[in-house]
């Protein structure tokens, strides 16, 4: 393991990469594409695989590093630094921004989104999955064939309160079509399956879920309520909820609607994302809906 110079600027127009280049010559698109359509090769792959990770040390700085699928086990988001910042410059298509994530080991941690789609799918999964550690460009996976190496740096690494901990690429349905990106996210997946992480592909999600999620992120405030008391409360009504009665069990005017989007926005109730959201929107304490268009499995 070294030292990492954390002072490296962010060079114009390039991404700018925390760790070492990847050695080695590229190996063949035939043999990667042909190894990971093989199961039994996907996964001699995936268990030797060498992961590159940016991790701290004793005093908080950050240090690069190797590590196999058994040490990968013992890794959390929270340990995890990004292992490159994203491009930007004048003109550029992605929208690049940072986002708040939850955090165990620190109050609270930003991280990079890559695009906008990615930052609409870190929201989606704040709101469905209510992660307790989140990273983002986690880490560089790195698969040794014959021809040469392959390497792949995911996008996020997220740990949800349950103990599960899931991997996921975001990317756009029509890239799908390339047999190159395919190959690389079934040795990913494969990977994830061998250090037990779930792995989710998600394409781009239905631009009404888009609205609906940063309107709900954007209600994500401090309202000084109970919040476990209100959601009791919308439980234990008698008779179907929607938004508007929510709204007034939850103390009427604005600051029911207040209590009742900062409610939702932190997963203690749920509204149905993927059409507008109204007065008459149904009101539920059941998990959120959705994600069979833009969920793949690989």
């Amino acid at each position: 393991m070294r030292k990492l110079d954390s002072s490296v600027p962010h060079r114009l127009g390039r991404r700018t990469s925390f760790i070492p280049p990847l050695e080695g010559k590229p190996a063949s698109w035939a043999e990667v594409i042909d190894a990971a359509a093989d199961t039994a090769r996907r996964a001699a792959l995936a268990e030797s695989l060498i992961a590159t990770t940016l991790t701290a040390d004793a005093e908080g700085h950050p240090v690069v590093g190797t590590a196999d699928t058994a040490a990968l086990k013992r890794l959390t988001p929270d340990q995890l630094f990004a292992v490159r910042r994203p491009v930007s410059h004048k003109g550029m298509k992605n929208y690049v921004s940072r986002a708040a994530v939850p955090s165990e080991q620190h109050e609270a941690r930003a991280v990079w989104c890559e695009s906008f789609n990615e930052l609409s799918h870190l929201r989606d999964l704040l709101l469905t999955v209510l992660p307790t550690q989140v990273t983002t460009q986690p880490l560089r996976l790195e698969w040794v064939l014959a021809s040469g190496v392959r390497s792949h740096v995911p996008d996020f690494l997220v740990r949800c309160a349950d103990g599960r901990t899931i991997l996921v690429d975001v990317t756009t349905s029509s890239k799908l079509d390339d047999p190159r990106l395919r190959a690389i996210l079934q040795l990913t997946g494969a990977t994830a399956e061998a250090v037990g992480w779930d792995y989710q592909v998600r394409t781009e999600l239905p631009p009404q879920r888009v609205r609906n999620l940063n309107f709900l992120h954007a209600s994500r405030h401090d309202t000084r309520q109970d919040r476990p008391s209100g959601a009791r409360q919308l439980r234990q009504a008698r008779g179907t909820v929607d938004v508007q009665r929510a709204s007034v069990l939850l103390g009427g005017g604005a600051q029911g609607y207040l209590r009742l989007w900062d409610l939702v926005s932190n997963g203690l109730v749920h509204v149905p994302l993927d059409s507008a959201i109204d007065l008459d929107s149904s009101v539920a304490t059941v998990g959120p809906t959705g994600g069979a268009v833009w969920l793949h499995a690989f």
